[in-house]
């Protein structure tokens, strides 16, 4: 069962903007993340970061909206990148190969 994902905008300054997601990214939730985000992108922030530090589940939708955010932003010139990924999520983006692709900040 899903756990309802909040997502936080943490901060926007200049060009850049910085999320917080709690809860599961999946099939319930991803479109309304990703949309949310890729909002942002589209309104002139080039640099965006989500923490995911309180992420207890992913499931390939959510893997789909994170790819989806990389593509947008690069698109637009723009980076997406992630932080403070959990042990669990870290090991799913391994086996997906998805760490070769997102940028994955300390």
């Amino acid at each position: 069962m899903s756990e309802q994902a909040s997502l936080e905008i943490v901060e926007r300054s200049g060009r850049s903007a910085a999320a917080r997601l709690a809860g599961d990214l999946d099939i319930v939730t991803s479109e309304s993340v990703k949309r949310e985000l890729a909002g942002l992108v589209d309104a002139g922030h080039d640099s965006l970061v989500l923490d995911l530090s309180d992420v207890g589940f992913v499931d390939s939708s959510g893997l789909g909206a994170l790819v989806a955010l990389h593509r947008h932003a690069e698109s637009q010139g723009g980076r997406f990148s992630v932080r403070a990924v959990p042990p669990q999520v870290q090991r799913l983006f391994a086996i997906t190969r998805l760490d070769d692709l997102l940028a994955v900040d300390a």
